[in-house]
């Protein structure tokens, strides 16, 4: 499997999650120094494989494990190589810092509430058919995980029609 730039990707089989040494050792096998930094940042995203986290919220974390100071730009020095080497991918949840998760998970979008910012991710099945439908149609080769689609969540979607004017009668 590759990743951006033909990168190759590790597939791991369900329920085995990259750990921290297979991050440190990815960096060290493309060249870079695996500092106590590093470390604690591959740390970080190996336990996180859960979650989508924003490149301040991994140097928060970081930061609060190591005893030396941890550069904002080391932090994302490390997200770029990672992504890079195909094992970590970045989304943009709305409004928000872009979210980093590990590329262990399954293809998904990711839609985003407009009124109460919860984030739901879907598989991208479905989504995976409109970017081939537009490919076909148009040629161009959409990334739909790249971006969040945005809209109202369901217990928002509830809530408005709930508040919406109803005709006499209802």
């Amino acid at each position: 499997m590759t990743g951006p730039g033909g990168a190759r990707c590790r597939v791991y089989p369900e329920g085995v999650h990259i750990t921290s040494d297979d991050l440190t050792d990815a960096l060290r096998e493309h060249g870079m120094r695996v500092t106590e930094p590093r470390r604690a940042i591959c740390e970080v995203l190996a336990r996180s494989h859960d979650e989508h986290l924003d490149a301040p919220t991994i140097h928060a974390r970081v930061a609060a494990e190591v005893d030396t100071a941890v550069d904002q730009s080391t932090v994302y020095r490390t997200l770029d190589a990672l992504e890079e080497i195909g094992l970590l991918t970045h989304t943009h949840l709305g409004h928000r810092p872009a979210a980093y998760h590990l590329s262990e998970e399954e293809r998904h979008q990711h839609f985003v509430c407009d009124v109460c910012g919860k984030t739901v991710a879907v598989p991208g099945t479905g989504i995976d058919d409109w970017a081939a439908d537009i490919r076909a149609r148009t040629g161009f080769v959409v990334d739909p995980g790249h971006f969040a689609l945005s809209g109202r969540c369901a217990d928002c979607a509830a809530r408005a029609d709930d508040d919406a004017p109803r005709p006499i009668g209802q």
